[in-house]
């Protein structure tokens, strides 16, 4: 993953003491941060400007967090969108995740819990970007590849052990962890495992 330093987060809402907490306790923990008071300020600068995170209010006069949710996904699919909610907006948040935010999380949080979020989110595009990286390299090595079924069973299976090994790798040979990184249900990664005779305990450290 990323360093912590080079990550750059965007903050929309409404409520000032709110942004300037949130805008203090992120640069504190080293990441580049920048706070926007509507979603459609956030928007306009989210054309000029790409954000690894994008953090915000669901509730918002004139443009909604959902409302930045879908600019955030049109213009970059890759950033990491987590929504803050009151108590009587949890279920707007759960549509929202439908629709690609990553999380939400419940005011009043503490920075903790949304520091842990925001890892839990780097880590998760992390995962996704290098899937996506061996799904090419193998969609190559196939398409270079006699047409064979030998050689495309054989490049799936390149592709699968690459891919669990760096999802163990990430989070220390941790199994569950693994799991929920990869969205696969925990049974079925063991399956894979042992299938093909990767030893998790090699990734503990």
């Amino acid at each position: 993953m990323e360093s912590v330093t080079s990550v750059r987060i965007l903050v929309v809402d409404d409520e000032e003491s709110l942004r300037f907490f949130l805008t203090r306790g992120l640069k504190k923990a080293g990441y580049e941060v920048e706070a926007m008071a509507d979603g459609r300020s956030a928007i306009e600068r989210l054309s000029q400007m790409s954000y690894d995170v994008v953090l915000t209010d669901i509730v918002m006069p004139d443009v909604s967090g959902l409302d930045v949710l879908a600019a955030v996904h049109e213009m970059d699919k890759d950033a990491v969108v987590i929504l803050m909610t009151g108590h009587g907006t949890v279920e707007n948040a759960i549509d929202a995740l439908r629709l690609g935010a990553f999380d939400y999380l419940t005011k009043p949080f503490e920075l903790k819990e949304l520091l842990v979020t925001i890892d839990r989110g780097l880590e998760r595009r992390a995962v996704e970007r290098e899937n996506r990286k061996l799904r090419f390299l193998v969609n190559k090595r196939l398409t270079e590849a006699p047409e064979a079924d030998g050689g495309i069973l054989s490049a799936r299976r390149d592709w699968e052990r690459s891919f669990i090994k760096d999802l163990l790798r990430k989070t220390r040979g941790n199994v569950t962890k693994a799991a929920e990184l990869a969205r696969i249900s925990r049974p079925n990664l063991h399956k894979k495992i042992r299938a093909l005779d990767i030893n998790p305990g090699e990734f503990k450290r």
